[in-house]
């Protein structure tokens, strides 16, 4: 006797893609839960399992679909509610089945001809649609398992397809699922679809609603329990709690009992409730049973054959199961004698009216008055304005502001300013794509339309060429939400999600408008103009070989994120190609390809070109007459597309130049175009001689030379007179460039100094543009000169050569040539010292000077002189960032000062708590630790009150903020 169970896949919320910060949706409003069967019995009763033979139902009018079902959506009319009134937030269609093993496979249709089904694949129809639109689900949406093994779960697979704006689009009425990748026949077989809706209207009840997807997975032949943990909700503080529970489920056997479905009494308690509906009962909740509040479905069937869906109301008298405040519970399931996955858990709960509002807008573009519908281009900044209330009547706890930035605006800045006394004093501050405003306690308000705190924050439209080509739209959005605790009950007030103004629509005048705040781009002239990008008809250029015909899919990976896929049309028809898995992209001219984001529905137009760059090199005998060395070659490009990067030998700089002389030998030529597509060419220059160059490298003997004593000789002969230029040019090794060019030269002996270490070329060209390049190199022993230099540096440093006494000052030296032997420094206040890098500090303001010298190991003595200013004023600097990590460097923070006779130092953390106090000159600072643990890393702020030496009634305050690193 064995059980198998396992949720696969965690159970998460379920979030918009056009606002993914909103995971738990507190609004006035409610869900629906609508679904249907696309497989049931060839002999149809209510208590027959799905081993019996199953076929397709297929209930639209559309001869080119072979399996369909349909089910009505419709709206709640709570008191009183205007659909008109009511904004779909989100809408999630999911399907699930059993029965083939590939992903795509192909049946036959009535007239016996093969149709192509896609596991991953359907087509809905909404009302009054007769073309309607095919979603795809993801390769991770849900879960895709083969076959029927017990190892991948028998087979049962779930996928998922967000359609809120399809839903948003159509509204109330018939919606129709066609052409789910399922099989007829008698083993086990199953299929069919649920479509989950949140919505709001305003005057409707308040109510905190979850959207929870995984994948849960039960087979047993005994009795065992498998938990699944949901939470993020919010029950309302006082009064009765109402539930309602939205479940589907894929392949529970309506004659296989012992299945069951349970919530947990309280929290942690492992007093679980058995739950049922009135389609079920408590042992075989898992029944193929549909019961989703009465709504009108084709076909109407009580036995679904393995497709469970329900909407019902928990059993919550008394509060004895969801109590008042509670924000999380457990559901309980498994079986003795059945096997089916749970994938889909919706639940709404009463919930608190708002007690916070934050009514968010856009202030100004440009530091202008912004006008609603404005659009905006890269570059663009936008001012935006939070403004916080507390309308609940009573204080509030920990309250906090948080701003999500979608991909495309970069944070600029932000300040938070409050209307009350005794304030945290806290500023917002940036973590990754979100402001968060840590308010802190706000109090009540003596009027319910007092604004008590107000965040202004910035942003800029990114001039990011790869964001700008990867965002899906021209459409951005920006939201955030606002929570705390009830500073009574110190219970959590419901999220509020910020408010974007009140409807103007006749029959929903003053009804509030939560959500984000939508944003229209246009990016194609900066696109096209800017990253070479033209929005739908943008062209991939590809590096092909002569002779070849298709191009792999492998190629756009730098182009697209992982998970797209590639079709030759969009939307997809019956008649779609998907490339990739084998299949390429043929080479034809002018097609247009549709590369399909993971993020589902973002959907980019491409196409390609083929470039292949032919290179054509061709040597000039004539140049230099016939005895020349060097040859001129000229380069003629063809196919590839201009501006044209050339390396000539391989330089490690690009040339764009088509003509060059160059020397005999072999030679090496890359061709890149402005694509990326290259050809490389080798070609040999024969040798050819014209006039002679003899180089010498000379070191001539002065006694202790203050500079180089290298010199070369340029021996240049030649048997007819002629007039040359001498280029040198050479690379030394302190990392500096040289360059020296000599013209208008005759035959004869030239000689050359001044050469520090490093490599050198030098090039001759007679008056033909005939050339001879030679090479040396200058080594430290070939130089006997020495230099006294040296610099100092110190945290006590105002200006160049004027420092602060009582600062240390690391001298250090900086002296050339010979190795050094001796140093000697005197500091002029009657100090010396014989140290290569000393540190030395001055006790008294004065005018010193500091003298240096050196005695070379070529017994040479040079001196350096510099004159040092030092001032005695008060001074107090505070470090930027500090890492306590234990190395010995920077491990505390602590203000740096002089001339002070008092000091009082704090650090606070973002939640205003001190972290640090010190009131002693002599401590070393803080260690970077909190109530005995390590401090987060992030900003901190300070604040240091001090009084200098000489007049303890100035009072001086200062304060800012550092980092912590670690």
């Amino acid at each position: 006797m064995t059980v198998f169970g396992q949720v696969r896949v965690p159970f998460q919320e379920r979030v918009a893609s056009s606002n993914p910060s909103r995971k738990t949706f507190n609004v006035k409003g409610d869900f629906q839960l609508i679904g249907n069967t696309n497989l049931s019995l060839a002999n149809y009763a209510d208590d027959l399992m799905n081993d019996n033979l199953l076929l397709f139902e297929d209930v639209d009018s559309h001869a080119n679909t072979i399996n369909s079902s349909s089910a009505v959506l419709n709206f709640s009319k709570e008191n009183g509610a205007d659909i008109t009134c009511t904004n779909v937030l989100f809408a999630g269609l999911y399907w699930s089945g059993r029965g083939p093993t590939d992903d795509v496979f192909y049946v036959n249709d009535v007239n016996g001809f093969p149709k192509k089904l896609d596991r991953q694949e359907i087509t809905l129809f909404g009302p009054n649609d007769p073309v309607g639109r095919k979603f795809r689900a993801g390769d991770t949406d849900i879960r895709y398992t083969y076959g029927l093994d017990l190892e991948n779960d028998l087979g049962l697979f779930v996928g998922f397809a967000e359609v809120t704006d399809f839903v948003k689009e159509h509204g109330e009425g018939e919606y129709t699922v066609a052409d789910l990748g399922i099989l007829e026949g008698t083993n086990y077989h199953y299929g069919g679809w649920s479509l989950v809706v949140v919505y709001e209207n305003p005057v409707m009840e308040n109510r905190s609603i979850t959207v929870f997807d995984g994948y849960a997975f039960v087979r047993g032949s005994v009795l065992a329990d498998f938990t699944i943990p949901i939470s993020g909700f919010s029950a309302v503080d006082a009064g009765p709690v109402n539930m309602k529970l939205g479940i589907a489920a894929g392949e529970g056997d309506v004659a296989a009992l012992g299945d069951y479905f349970e919530i947990e009494r309280g929290v942690n308690t492992n007093d679980f409730v058995r739950l049922s509906h009135e389609g079920n009962t408590p042992d075989n909740f898992f029944n193929s049973s549909i019961v989703t509040g009465g709504n009108s479905r084709s076909p109407d069937l009580k036995n679904n054959t393995g497709m469970d869906i329900s909407v019902f109301d928990i059993p919550n008298v008394g509060n004895s199961i969801i109590s008042n405040g509670q924000t999380s519970t457990r559901f309980r399931y498994g079986t003795n004698g059945d096997a089916y996955v749970i994938y889909s858990i919706i639940m709404a709960v009463d919930a608190n009216e708002p007690e916070i509002q934050g009514y968010h807008f856009v202030n100004s573009l440009n530091n202008q008055p912004f006008t609603e519908g404005e659009s905006i281009i890269p570059g663009d900044e936008l001012e935006i304005i939070v403004e916080v209330k507390n309308t609940g009547g009573v204080d509030l706890q920990d309250l906090k502001l948080e701003i999500y930035l979608p991909q495309g605006f970069e944070y600029v800045s932000s300040v938070g300013e409050y209307f009350f006394t005794n304030n945290s004093g806290n500023q917002p501050s940036i973590l990754s794509n979100q402001i968060i405003w840590e308010i802190g306690e706000t109090p009540s308000s003596s009027s319910p339309d007092e604004v008590v705190a107000k965040l202004t924050y910035t942003v800029r439209v990114t001039e990011n060429c790869e964001v700008l080509i990867d965002t899906c739209s021209a459409n951005f959005v920006v939201d955030g939400q606002i929570n705390g605790n009830n500073g009574n009950s110190g219970k959590p007030i419901p999220t509020s999600p910020l408010l974007v103004g009140f409807s103007d629509d006749s029959q929903c005048i003053n009804s509030p408008v939560f959500g984000p705040i939508n944003f229209t781009a246009e990016f194609d002239d900066f696109l096209k103009n800017t990253c070479g990008y033209e929005n739908g008809t943008s062209k991939i250029t590809i590096c092909v070989l002569n002779g070849h015909t298709e191009i792999s899919t492998d190629v756009l990976t730098d182009y697209y994120p992982e998970g797209t896929r590639f079709y030759n049309e969009y939307p997809l028809t019956s008649t779609y190609i998907e490339y990739g898995n084998g299949r390429n992209f043929p080479i034809v001219p002018n097609l247009t390809y549709y590369a399909v984001l993971p993020s589902g529905g973002c959907v980019k137009e491409f196409g390609f070109k083929v470039s292949d760059v032919l290179v054509d090199v061709v040597i000039d005998d004539s140049s230099c007459e016939s005895e020349t060395p060097e040859r001129e070659v000229s380069l003629n490009i063809s196919n590839g597309f201009e501006p044209y990067l050339i390396y000539w030998d391989s330089e490690i700089n690009a040339s764009s130049d088509l003509r060059r002389k160059v020397l005999p030998g072999l030679h090496k030529i890359q061709v890149i175009d402005q694509n990326g597509c290259a050809a490389n060419v080798d070609f040999m220059v024969e040798e050819k001689q014209l006039f002679t160059v003899e180089l010498n490298k000379n070191t001539t003997q002065i006694d202790c030379p203050d500079e180089p004593n290298f010199s070369i000789e340029l021996l240049i002969s030649a048997e007819s007179p002629d007039e040359y230029q001498v280029t040198i040019k050479g690379d030394l090794r302190s990392g500096e460039k040289f360059e020296m060019v000599a013209e208008d030269l005759l035959e004869g002996v030239y000689e050359y100094k001044d050469f520090l270490p490093g490599t050198y070329a030098v090039e001759i060209l007679n008056s033909a543009r005939c050339s001879q390049i030679h090479y040396f190199e200058v080594e430290e022993k070939d130089l006997e000169y020495l230099k006294a230099n040296f610099d100092y540096t110190s945290q006590s440093l105002i200006d160049d050569g004027v420092l602060n006494f009582n600062f240390p000052i690391l001298f250090e030296d900086l002296s050339e040539g010979v190795a050094i032997i001796e140093y000697s420094w005197d500091f002029g206040d009657g100090n010396v010292s014989g140290e290569s890098d000393p540190i030395h500090q001055y006790t008294s303001p004065g005018k010193y000077i500091v003298s240096l010298k050196v005695s070379g190991l070529n017994g040479c003595i040079k001196e350096n002189n510099k004159i040092l200013v030092i001032k005695g004023v008060e001074y107090l600097r505070m470090p930027n960032a500090f890492s306590p990590n234990g190395d010995g460097q920077n491990d505390f923070y602590f203000p740096v000062f002089n001339q002070l006779q008092a000091i009082e130092f704090w650090v606070f953390n973002r939640w205003g708590e001190i972290v640090f106090y010190s009131n002693s000159l002599e401590d070393q600072g803080w260690d970077g630790s909190f109530k005995g643990k390590e401090a987060p890393s992030g900003t901190y702020v300070y604040k240091v009150d001090y009084r200098n030496e000489t007049d303890s009634n100035d009072l001086k305050s200062q304060t800012g903020s550092f980092l912590l690193i670690k």
